[in-house]
């Protein structure tokens, strides 16, 4: 006996020397994409050596990319990285199996307790239900026993009811419980099996650090974006929700959370042909050239502002946020809170009365040092009010940011002429007069500053005159529009006239726009 014990000692100690060991490895950090992430991980190893050369073995899960590993060790260690194999094995999540077998049994047993229960019940109620037939003495003990009988056989039933509808949660519990094993044990996917070799001075037991790319996990940004213009700002709020389906939970990783460039911008764009060539004339007759001139000009660039969702800013940046030490189960979704910031705003109403009489909150953020918030969904709002969601992101220190309209603004267009001169041989033109006015009206209880913003007419051809006259004048204009920054009191309102004259040729075919 003595003997085949000795023997089967020195197997197992051979067991362990020849073959890779593995402890268990430990995720330590944890870089999340929108749609994947860099896993960082360390595992303490018993290498198996032969002839100066050692290997050890770890293991990747199934939504880990083999060709994105990368391994290392420590360099005060001497030892060297010389090789690393991969290969496919099979997988089953062995963890998740125990996890839910641990909880199938753990319902079986409260479901024994509860019918345990119920017995219980069933003896007491039979019990007070006998007592019925008992006899007594006096009409008052009759009473107190009727009394005592009712009381009684109400609570059981009560309690009975209560352990009814836990059974019927307990079974619905462990029917769910069975199909998730079920399926859990029998999923087979594959997972990767890296082979490490090394060589140096490789000790009992080496740490080795390796990084993957891990698919099935994430993050996206929540904001919360409320105008508080009383008090002259912005109150800004940034939540993440994250997930990951490793297959075992991350305790105590630290968690980072990243953007990327947009896929557009990976290479650089193609070099542009310089080309030096006569240009192809073609010959018109003066008639046909009249009426192409104002087509060849230039189209003034369009206003592409949009009120109702402001440009997003798209940023080719990679930024990367540090949460700290961070626990996340697999398989399941957590928010966590990224920073709450208050961000002075100066406030005003943009209006624009040709299209409509509503006047659109505006906050004009600035900054001292600049934001890099990643495009994502935000729920607006003013002083608590919900206003809905839409797409948000900032890039710099500069930022407008609208919150819909305010029904306590309206800015109006009254038209007062609309007239077209008589076209006579002997003056040899045509005239034509508009003539309107912007009425801005505050039915709030306090002072609003208000932008006003309306079409300039713009002259394709050099033989059209415009003639403007605006009271007051515009505080600015350009190709484009006129615009009016008036503070508009409580209560009260502002008016604005504008007058526009045209002068052309007679014989002149023209099309005067929308209005």
């Amino acid at each position: 006996m003595m003997k085949i014990a000795r023997h089967l000692f020195f197997f197992l100690i051979a067991a362990v020397v020849l073959a890779p060991a593995l402890c268990p490895a430990a995720v330590t950090d944890v870089t999340l994409f929108p749609q994947s992430a860099k896993v960082s991980e360390t595992a303490s190893l018993l290498p198996s050596c032969d002839g100066g050369r050692c290997r050890a073995v770890i293991t990747l899960p199934p939504q880990a990319d083999p060709d994105s590993l990368v391994v290392a060790l420590p360099a005060a260690s001497g030892v060297k990285v010389d090789d690393v194999q991969i290969k496919p094995i099979p997988y089953q999540d062995e963890a998740r199996i125990a996890e839910l077998r641990k909880q199938l049994a753990a319902a079986e047993n409260e479901k024994k307790d509860v019918r345990a229960k119920l017995q219980s019940l069933d003896v007491q109620m039979q019990f007070w239900q006998a007592q019925t037939k008992a006899k007594t003495k006096t009409i008052a003990d009759a009473y107190r026993t009727a009394d005592a009988i009712g009381k009684n056989i109400l609570k059981a039933s009560q309690e009975k009811f209560a352990a009814e509808s836990q059974l019927e949660k307990i079974e619905k519990n462990i029917k769910k419980l069975q199909d998730e094993l079920n399926q859990a044990a029998g999923k087979k996917e594959t997972a990767w099996e890296a082979t490490v070799t090394f060589s140096g001075r490789v000790a009992k037991e080496i740490s080795l650090a390796y990084a993957y790319t891990l698919a099935g996990c994430g993050w996206f940004p929540l904001y919360r974006v409320e105008a508080l213009p009383a008090s002259g700002s912005v109150s800004f709020s940034w939540e993440a929700e994250v997930w990951q389906s490793s297959g075992k939970d991350w305790k105590q990783v630290t968690l980072h959370l990243a953007t990327l460039q947009p896929s557009a911008g990976a290479e650089p764009p193609a070099m542009p042909d310089w080309v030096i060539q006569p240009r192809t004339l073609y010959k018109m007759s003066r008639s046909k050239a009249v009426l192409k001139a104002p087509l060849m000009e230039e189209a003034a660039p369009a206003d592409e502002e949009n009120l109702l969702a402001p440009e997003e800013t798209k940023n080719a940046t990679y930024s990367v946020w540090s949460l700290g030490k961070i626990n996340l189960a697999a398989g399941e979704r957590q928010r966590l809170k990224i920073k709450d910031e208050t961000w002075p705003a100066e406030f005003l109403f943009l209006a624009r009365p040709a299209l409509n009489t509503q006047a659109f909150v505006r906050a004009d953020v600035r900054l001292n040092q600049p934001a890099d918030i990643p495009p994502g969904q935000a729920l607006f709002l003013i002083d608590g009010a919900i206003l809905g969601k839409r797409d948000f992101s900032f890039a710099g220190t500069e930022r407008e940011i609208y919150f819909g309209t305010s029904p306590l603004i309206s800015v109006t267009s009254t038209t007062l002429a609309n007239q077209s001169g008589a076209k006579t041989f002997l003056q040899d033109k045509q005239t034509k007069r508009w003539q309107w006015l912007i009425e801005a009206k505050n039915s709030g209880g306090s002072d609003v500053k208000l932008r006003i913003e309306e079409p300039v007419p713009q002259a394709r051809d050099q033989r059209i005159k415009l003639t403007f006259k605006q009271n007051p004048e515009p505080a600015e204009k350009d190709h484009a529009k006129f615009v009016w920054l008036v503070d508009v009191p409580a209560g009260q309102k502002k008016i604005i006239t504008n007058t526009v004259e045209l002068e052309a040729p007679a014989d002149m075919n023209l099309d005067f726009g929308w209005r």
